[in-house]
């Protein structure tokens, strides 16, 4: 295990160095560069967070396959291949929320409520913005805007209610991110193109995964710390 966390850092490193390269060839336009640093990106959030981890949380990596299918499908750039990332990116947002829910300790309705309007009246007044435009995209929009309204009332209450802010903190960022990626994503795609939106989605996506990824070895970490002081490491992570 100590040799795993002496590749952690070099390969945080290299992947902010990745997004970075990311960045620039989605401005331009370079599409050799943007589907290889897109896999690479997600690839080294995977290798990060299997060599931090002690528990090895099989749904959240099933969730990081269902996002590289949503970025794999975007890239096709047609109405179809729009809907199909759609769809990927709300099975990895449903999965995303059964995880918070399996490590939340305290769920309260009304923080969670609290919480869920302000995301819900921001996603559909960007509904209304752009509903003439959507097509056949409209149906996902809106279930799309229930889900991450979902996740940000949860992030909310998590940060309101439970003691630990350092973990709900990256949690409650992470959601702000991908909240705010969608925004962008859905203004540049039906209602305003900027050429800057572009590598800002890019550091919207990816460094809400990587927080999102910090949320889950925080809580793991917390998962051991609770355990009784007999379990090991290796009893922890069969």
């Amino acid at each position: 295990m100590k040799k795993n966390y002496k590749l952690v850092l070099p390969l945080t490193g290299l992947f902010f160095i990745v997004i970075g390269i990311l960045a620039y060839g989605v401005y331009f336009d370079i599409d050799r560069i943007i589907l290889i640093t897109r896999l690479i990106g997600l690839s080294l959030i995977f290798l990060i967070y299997y060599l931090s981890s002690f528990k090895k949380n099989k749904l959240y990596l099933v969730s990081l396959l269902f996002s590289l299918l949503s970025i794999l499908f975007l890239f096709l750039k047609s109405d179809v291949g729009i809907l199909f990332a759609t769809l990927f990116f709300l099975i990895f947002e449903i999965l995303t929320i059964i995880i918070v829910l399996k490590n939340s300790k305290k769920i309260s309705f009304i923080p969670v409520t609290l919480g869920f309007l302000p995301f819900l009246s921001i996603c559909f007044y960007l509904i209304f913005l752009t509903y003439a435009s959507l097509g056949i995209n409209y149906l996902p929009s809106i279930l799309n805007a229930f889900i991450i309204s979902f996740l940000g009332g949860l992030a909310v209450s998590n940060f309101v209610l439970e003691e630990d802010n350092m973990k709900n903190s990256w949690l409650l960022i992470s959601t702000l991110l991908f909240t705010l990626l969608i925004f962008i994503f859905m203004i540049e795609k039906y209602y305003l193109y900027v050429q800057v939106f572009k590598p800002i989605r890019t550091f919207c996506f990816f460094g809400g995964h990587y927080l999102f990824m910090r949320y889950i070895l925080l809580s793991e970490h917390q998962t051991i710390i609770d355990l009784p002081c007999e379990m090991t490491e290796e009893s922890v992570s069969k």
